[in-house]
């Protein structure tokens, strides 16, 4: 699972800083390039650089380390993977040579084997070759119990990779692995320019990598840009086009638009606007370029007492452990209003499971309905207080007078979450339901478990967030619905965040996991889609569509939703 996945408190002062900035860079020398390096050509006369405003800063480029989003965005323009998805959903190989099918050779007929072949030639920024053992070090770095990978990739399905030559790998799995030809799809990680993978939380490589990926990081100003060369030793001859590529960190919508609408940047991440209305505040110097998307806008409901000191899924939360209370919820929802009025051009969906080829039709268990909402929040013993406010009176898990207040955490610096959560808070106090709004930096909401993160923790009543799954979702989907996934200290990388225990959908997902057949693989994430829309540990809203603004002036991108802004930075061309 993923997390959109924006949001530093900090303030651009004016384009006058940025144009320093700019200047700056230009004196310094590239921190990841080698002081000798072989020539490469670009397709424009004299250097040529592209501005590419994002909401936030990431806290990182390990991508190992990132639940929130934004450090894909950037991180895939430093990051060369063995394979990724293109636009159309198909695996295309970088590093790799190849795919390993089992037609060519490449993956045992039991699945247990694959074997990666390297393009030969192949080198890292600072010159030195890039070999089959940074594949190997790359998995014993990010299965190391004190790594700090967050991502769920199947690393600990690996009995071992053997090296028989420098561009050939070798992974035999303990276990069915559907999911091998995206498990280096967050890049490569070189042995000799990290560290101890104990250690990997602390690497200077996280901000500063040496890479295989299009460009190095030259200049990292805090709050303010991440600077990017050219890699002179990136494995496409001539390639990438644009020299110097500046993310420029701008929490600010009205500013970001005034930065495209005056032509000062050439890319603007998660516009948050439809695209008649953003394609005519950027006065035609720009425009909104836009595909369905998977970014899935959901609430996440703790079923487990916060602040308790316990991770686990007991105590019941006071309100929320009572499934009625959730019902109640749902049905004050008026889902039709939030994709007509509050976030115009999204669409609506009751699953996770949206998208792709194990995409559920699923049902609305609970539709808007707010006087079947009151009843049932007056069936579980919440009854209507004074100021329109419900308390407790024979609740299940609550105090009698515990006054039916919940808080809604989501992520700073993006408007259309701001706008859900503001109408959410009229609906729910339409049917005596008070919420009240906290919205943090993305580095707090998606801490990690070490970092007392709420989400991890449990300390929290109702996440929203967008989210979403990948083209191979089992071990994304293990890793949050599983009940032996909740976090905890033993755990630290659990997603299940909404302490879900439910034994039928721990049968449906190790049955899912047993097998290469889509079918049946789909049939059991429907029956798990209908499970999770009855029992509502988590509540699915609608899908954005993916995309960004871009420059008129700019050609050669490919907007996909199964990657990221950045992942075919190298193909981007300036007019």
């Amino acid at each position: 699972m993923e997390t959109k996945e924006n949001r530093p408190k900090v303030q651009r002062s004016s384009i006058l800083l940025a144009l320093a900035v700019f200047l700056a860079s230009l004196l310094l020398t590239a921190c990841g390039a080698p002081s000798s390096a072989p020539e490469t050509g670009g397709e424009t006369a004299g250097p040529s650089q592209v501005i590419v405003i994002i909401p936030e800063e990431p806290a990182s480029l390990n991508q190992y380390h990132a639940v929130a989003a934004i450090v894909r965005q950037v991180a895939d323009a430093v990051s060369a993977p063995l394979a990724v998805p293109n636009e159309n959903g198909e695996f295309i190989p970088v590093l790799a040579a190849e795919l390993p099918t089992v037609e060519n050779g490449g993956v045992s007929p039991d699945y247990l084997t694959v074997t990666w072949k390297l393009r030969p030639g192949l080198r890292w920024s600072d010159g030195e070759p890039l070999t089959s053992d940074d594949i190997k070090f790359t998995w014993e770095a990010v299965s190391h119990p004190e790594s700090g990978n967050v991502l769920a990739l199947g690393f600990e399905k690996i009995a071992s990779i053997e090296t028989p030559d420098e561009l050939t790998a070798v992974i035999t799995y303990k276990e069915l692995n559907q999911a091998y030809l995206q498990q280096f799809m967050y890049g490569i990680l070189p042995r000799h320019a990290t560290g101890a993978p104990a250690e990997m939380l602390q690497w200077a490589w996280n901000r500063n990598p040496v890479s295989a990926g299009p460009y190095v990081v030259t200049q990292w100003n805090s709050g303010e840009s991440i600077v990017m060369e050219r890699n002179p030793y990136y494995y496409l001859e001539g390639q990438p086009y644009i020299d110097r590529v500046i993310f420029t960190i701008v929490p600010d919508p009205g500013a970001q638009i005034a930065m495209m609408a005056k032509g000062e940047a050439h890319v603007h991440l998660w516009p948050g606007e439809t695209k008649e209305v953003y394609d005519a505040q950027v006065a035609g110097r720009a425009a909104l370029q836009e595909v369905p998307g998977q970014w899935n806008m959901t609430l996440f409901f703790n079923l487990s007492r916060p602040f308790d000191g316990d991770p686990g899924p007991e105590p019941p939360h006071p309100i929320l452990g009572d499934l009625r209370v959730r019902q109640a919820i749902a049905h004050a929802i008026d889902y039709d209003l939030i994709v007509t009025a509050v976030n115009p051009g999204t669409f609506p969906t009751a699953t996770p499971f949206a998208y792709g080829w194990y995409k559920c039709d699923q049902e609305r268990k609970y539709p808007y309905d707010p006087e079947r909402a009151k009843a049932l929040l007056e069936e579980a013993g919440w009854v209507e207080g004074p100021d329109g406010i419900r308390v407790a009176q024979g609740a299940r898990y609550a105090e009698d007078g515990t006054r039916l207040r919940v808080q809604l955490n989501g992520y700073t610096n993006f408007q259309p979450l701001v706008k859900l959560e503001e109408a959410l808070v009229e609906m729910f106090r339409a049917v005596g339901i008070e919420a009240t709004i906290q919205n943090d930096d993305f580095s707090i909401i998606f801490g990690s478990y070490e970092d007392g993160a709420p989400r991890q923790v449990g300390n929290f009543d109702i996440l929203v967030y967008d989210t979403s799954l990948p083209i191979e979702p089992q071990a994304a989907i293990e890793n949050t619905y599983l009940s032996t996934a909740i976090p905890t200290a033993e755990n630290p990388a659990g997603n299940n965040a909404s302490r879900w225990v439910n034994p039928r959908a721990d049968e449906l997902i190790r049955a899912a996991s047993a097998t290469v057949d889509l079918e049946a693989r789909r049939a059991a994430y429907c029956e798990l889609s209908e499970l999770i829309a009855t029992e509502l540990p988590r509540l699915n809203l609608y899908l954005f569509t993916e995309g960004y603004g871009a420059s008129n002036r700019l050609s050669g991108y490919k907007v996909n939703m199964w990657g990221s802004l950045s992942w075919d930075i190298q193909n981007w061309k300036l007019e």
